[in-house]
């Protein structure tokens, strides 16, 4: 049913409506239960019967009324709006509305003519509690400013002591100038601005016309309002602060955009806001302004100025030069003053551009509307402007100043006094670490050319030891043949003869025959080693074919027998096949000389670990441990060490029955 009502209320509105007025069941009387709803129970559309006086009418939409409770609204749903005085009743269901629950789908009839009640005196803080919202209310204060808002409405602001309203009037602002600096009483609808999580931002009072104003003290003429210095305002008086305003003169040091100058009357300035510009004000001119006097940040200013007198600019105002520590005096707020810095960084925020100054452990800010190019940081400077304290902190009965900075006038406020040196930190760091990276890079290249004198002096080892012994081999070679082989041919050629001579019984003929054998042997044996030693180490050979050779050259008739069991073997370094051939034959022959073996077999096969090479006997054996190292007039066993140590071998011998030497080249 509610619902219905709620959608069409031009077709069942009267119909509904008579029916609750006879019922009276579950009705809303007063506009205190109205106000009194919940958000959810306003919402839910509560049937409501009041009767008021209206006390203030918005066309089209709203009209307000007031019973001896308190105040409602509602919406009169296109009908003709009550006029204010007029007594209504209303029916109709609740609604939330912006801050407080208020009628619609409303029925109402004027039933007579009362006129308005009697308005409820207010102060600001009645106001911004809501109490009295949406009601008739008084307050008493001071008129500060009257401006036009629109189309024939102005705005009003009010003094209420410490705090200031504003009254919106319905009539335009021409007739009421006058009001400004009185003392008045303005009667209006107690409203205000109401965000979307349903608080009230800003209280404020709704008048129809200029008689809902009613002046109590008219405002004191020109000629007599009193006169001040920047240093007496708002200070102590037996009589209290006055709250109307005063008169002040000074030399203007600072003009900004937004209506704000700053004055100075002898050693103390003072931030001035006028209500209007005036194009013939310049930064010099001596001016006198009235103003009502408030506290700003940290000391007194005077707002909503009017300027009564000009006089032309004589010379530039100077600044009072001041250190770091001087601005925590407070003596200098809103004073023209000067200071001396390091910049120290620059940069833009939503206000224009700050230049930060340094001064040992203390930094100032001072701001411009626009970020000053060419400025290099490090540089030393002064600048120039007005001194704002920001803001100030409490300590028992003082205040003093806690965020101070300066508002600059113009680019030409900044002058450079020493550029800073080419050694900036910046510098000295990107200097310092290219010294670095090249510290680092000549220590790379001394480690690579250590590594490159290494690898070069080692090769040039091999090659003058590889020199020296190919020299010492051939030396050995020559004196091998000059001498050795010599003396061997000549002896071979006396025993040809005494074999040849005549008269020689069969043993001494066997017997010389054996010794022409054997030195012939030793020939052949000297001829190789003369041609091995001539012969170049370089290249590759093959091990199998140089210990077939090897066996080839023992005799085949006497000695015991030799066995060579190979597999395919790749060719390997000729210096290589030469010291395994060479140790293998010294194993021969060790077996021929002392072990009086009957057979000697000689293995070459490739496993895991690399190639081994094995020799074995049947021989009567010896001890490894005592006798390969080396002893007097015997050397073939320590030189077979010798040849494993150039080659990197493993070699080792065991004794058991016979002797096997175990030669094993491991993998490369």
């Amino acid at each position: 049913m509610l619902l219905s009502l709620r959608k069409f209320p031009s077709l069942f509105g009267a119909f509904w409506f008579a029916a609750t007025a006879l019922s009276g069941y579950g009705q809303l009387k007063t506009a205190i239960e109205v106000r009194s709803l919940s958000f959810d129970a306003a919402e839910s559309g509560q049937a409501v019967d009041i009767t008021g006086v209206v006390i203030f009418s918005d066309p089209p939409s709203t009209v307000f009324l007031q019973d001896e409770t308190a105040g409602a609204f509602f919406r009169p749903e296109g009908k003709p709006p009550p006029t204010p005085g007029s007594i209504v009743r209303v029916r109709g269901v609740t609604q939330p509305g912006l801050y407080l629950p208020g009628i619609e789908n409303t029925a109402f009839e004027v039933v007579g003519k009362k006129g308005l009640p009697e308005p409820i005196s207010v102060s600001f803080d009645d106001l911004a509690s809501g109490r009295f919202h949406y009601q008739w209310v008084a307050v008493e204060g001071i008129v500060r400013t009257i401006e036009s808002s629109g189309e024939g409405t102005a705005v009003v602001n009010v003094s209420l002591g410490s705090r200031a309203i504003e009254i919106h009037v319905e009539s335009p602002p021409s007739e009421a100038i006058k009001l400004i600096d009185s003392r008045v009483r303005v009667t209006g609808l107690a409203a205000g601005q109401i965000n979307e999580r349903r608080q009230l931002v800003a209280p404020y009072l709704r008048s129809q016309n200029w008689s809902d104003f009613e002046m109590l003290t008219p405002a004191p003429k020109l000629n007599k309002i009193p006169k001040i210095s920047p240093e007496k305002l708002l200070t102590f008086n037996i009589e209290g602060v006055a709250q109307h305003r005063v008169q002040l003169s000074g030399v203007v040091l600072a003009k900004f955009p937004d209506g704000l100058i700053y004055l100075r009357d002898g050693d103390t300035a003072v931030r001035v806001r006028l209500l209007n510009e005036d194009e013939n004000l310049n930064v010099g001119s001596q001016i006198q302004v009235v103003g009502f006097a408030e506290m700003d940040r940290f000391s007194a200013s005077l707002a909503d100025c009017n300027v009564i007198e000009i006089s032309p600019a004589e010379s530039t105002p100077a600044p009072v030069s001041v250190g770091f520590l001087d601005l925590r005096e407070g003596s200098y707020d809103s004073n023209l003053i000067s200071i001396t810095g390091i910049l120290s960084d620059s940069y833009r925020n939503e206000n224009g551009g700050v230049l930060v100054l340094r001064s040992g452990n203390r930094t100032l800010h001072a701001n411009f509307p626009n970020l000053i190019e060419g400025l290099t940081l490090g540089a030393e400077v002064t600048v120039t402007g007005i001194c704002v304290i920001e803001s100030a902190r409490g300590s028992q009965y003082l205040s003093t100043p806690d965020i101070v900075s300066i508002r600059m006038r113009s680019a030409d406020d900044v002058k450079i006094l020493r550029t800073p040196s080419w050694w900036t930190p910046q510098k000295l760091g990107l200097a310092l670490a290219g010294l670095g990276v090249m510290v680092l890079l000549g220590l790379l290249w001394i480690v690579l050319l250590k590594k490159q004198v290494h690898r070069q002096t080692g090769t040039l080892r091999e090659k003058i030891e590889n020199e020296a012994a190919l020299e010492e081999r051939q030396r050995l070679a020559r004196e091998f043949h000059d001498t050795l082989e010599q003396d061997l041919t000549g002896l071979s050629l006396r025993l040809d003869a005494v074999t040849a001579l005549p008269g020689k019984d069969e043993k001494v003929n066997s017997f010389l025959v054996a010794s022409r054998n054997l030195v012939g042997r030793i020939q052949t044996e000297t001829r190789n080693l003369v041609a091995d030693l001539r012969h170049s180490r370089d290249g590759t050979a093959n091990l199998a074919t140089a210990l077939q050779e090897l066996v080839g050259d023992l005799p085949k008739d006497v000695g015991p027998e030799i066995i060579l069991e190979f597999e395919d073997l790749e060719p390997m370094p000729a210096r290589t096949v030469h010291h395994l051939k060479m140790i293998i034959r010294e194993a021969i022959t060790n077996a021929l000389k002392h072990a009086a073996a009957g057979r000697i077999a000689i293995k070459v096969a490739r496993n895991k670990a690399g190639l081994k090479i094995t020799v074995v006997d049947d021989g009567r054996g010896f001890d490894p441990e005592a006798e390969t190292h080396g002893t007097a007039g015997h050397f073939g066993c320590m030189g077979i060490r010798e040849r494993a140590r150039k080659l990197n071998l493993d070699v080792a011998w065991h004794c058991d029955e016979g002797t096997t030497l175990t030669v094993l080249l491991p993998k490369t």
